[in-house]
Parts: structure tokens; sequence; C-alpha cells
């Protein structure tokens, strides 16, 4: 992490969201909310499919309720999370600071008005694939797995683009997820049931990691025989909120890619587009 990243980022000391200690970057900030750079292995709030996983909106008002200065000064009274992200997932966390701005957040977040934008990898598919896919199939949850299952029954509406953004020649491929309300799992479920199943996602029957040995066949090293990435190769890259008012913007919070991310999509030779490539 650079020192100015360093400078304004939000600490959790051991034991709080794990053993070690953290710094997540904050990204994005206003009076009512604020948003910072969330790894993998955390949650955003308690959820029954997590159970036993440290979530932020427990550590972040265990700190304000001990008066940590780096979070008073902020102008917060609580901390309550916009919406559910899975743990394994990284990427923008966003959080209200006050009860009145956790009910306008939580407002957008109903009404479909803000932008979710994920990175991910899966497989490449055959030469000639279409390069965007909408997927709509409605969601419920499984009813004894932590899982979603499409249910055209009893689902609820779900709606997820994707957009394929590169491919590489050893048979992978970086896409683009898009949705203005978000379930939980809902990317990964939707990207399975069009066959773009995300690459480490066991749950749902994603591709396993390629070893770097596969990927690197002329190098010779002690990691060699290791996958390229441990985990989820899935990434909540933007979250886009609308415009408070006249005369105003939309803001785009942008949480850059993780290092353990960009090394892999480096040995993969997946590239993503210039304007993608750094944090705006």
């Amino acid at each position: 992490m650079s020192q100015t990243r360093k400078q304004n980022s939000i600490g959790f000391p051991p034991g709080l969201l794990g053993e070690a200690p953290l710094r997540m970057p904050v990204i994005g900030e206003s009076d009512g909310w604020l948003a910072v750079e969330k790894p993998i292995g955390v949650g955003m709030r308690e959820h029954p499919w997590d159970a036993g996983v440290a979530d932020m909106d427990a550590a972040l008002n265990k700190q304000l309720q001990a008066e940590k200065p780096e979070l008073v000064k902020r102008g917060a009274t609580l901390f309550g999370s916009a919406y559910y992200l899975d743990p394994a997932i990284s990427g923008v966390a966003l959080f209200a600071k006050t009860r009145d701005s956790l009910t306008e957040l939580k407002n957008l977040v109903g009404s479909a008005e803000l932008r979710y934008r994920f990175f991910f990898v899966t497989k490449a598919r055959a030469a000639g694939g279409v390069c965007a896919l909408v997927a709509d199939a409605p969601l419920l949850p499984h009813n004894t797995k932590p899982k979603m299952i499409p249910s055209t029954a009893k689902g609820k509406k779900s709606t997820t683009e994707f957009k394929l953004m590169s491919e590489s020649s050893s048979g992978w491929a970086l896409w683009e997820a898009t949705t203005t309300f978000l379930r939980p799992h809902q990317v990964r479920v939707h990207a399975a049931v069009q066959d773009l199943a995300v690459m480490g996602d066991m749950l749902y029957a994603g591709p396993e990691a390629p070893l770097l040995s596969e990927l690197l066949p002329n190098k010779r090293t002690s990691g060699i025989k290791f996958p390229v990435l441990d985990g989820l190769a899935l990434h909540l890259r933007e979250v886009i909120l609308p415009a408070s008012g006249e005369g105003t913007a939309a803001v785009s919070l942008r949480a850059e890619l993780p290092r353990h991310f960009r090394v892999m999509l480096q040995r993969m030779q997946l590239t993503l587009p210039k304007a993608q490539a750094t944090v705006a």
C-alpha cells in the first residue's frame, strides 16, 4: 500500500477481523457514508451463510464505541453496511455513518439506484462465441445449502449483464458483470447459469485455478506447482451512486485490484482496457 493510501485508511487491530491487523484504504467519503476497499476473507455484515466470519459492521461499531480517533473524526454516530457482499469477494464496501444516511442508502439499494460492476476470470469460450450476455434467471436461496438456485416458480427477479473484456491463448477469459440490484451470490450463480462459472468457485462448479507450471512451462521456481490464485477470481471493482440532486453528478467508487488479482491477470496474459487498468 502506498504511503498516501495508508494515511487515508481505516485500521483494524489483531483479533477484530482476523488474527492479523488490517488497514483498508478509504476510496470515498461524504457526510453520510464511507467507502473502503474490502479484502477477501472479511464479511461486510452478519449473514447466516457466513457463520464464524468476522464482519465489518460489528468491527467498525466496536471501534467507534471505543472512540477510536480515526473513526470519531469522520463524524460517524454508527456504521451500517449498504449491501451484502460475500466474504470471498474483494472490492468496494460502502457504509452509512448515521442512522438517517443508513435509511437513505437502504432506500437507494432497494430501489435499484446503485450500479455494481465486477471483474472475474473464467474459462474462455469456443472461438466465435458471443461477447455480451444477459442473465435474468430468478433466484431463490437453497433450502439447506448456503447458496442460491435459479427458480422460475419461486425465485426473485434478478438481472446481470456480462461483457467479455479479454481472452488469452492459455484458455482463460476476463469478464465484466454489472447489475443494479445485488442479491447474495447473484454474479456467481448467474455466471454459472451462462456457462461462465467463476474460477475457483467450487460452490457453483467453477473451474479450478491453473497451476503456475501450466502458465509458465519454461520457468523453474519453488512455487511452480501452486495455483495461480487461491480463492475466487471475483472482485467488485466499482459501485456508482446516483446524483444526489439537481446540479450534482453521480459518484463512482472504485476499488483497486488486489495485488494477487493483478499478478494473476499478468500470468494468465489477460489485459484490462487502459481506462480500467488504474483507479481514477
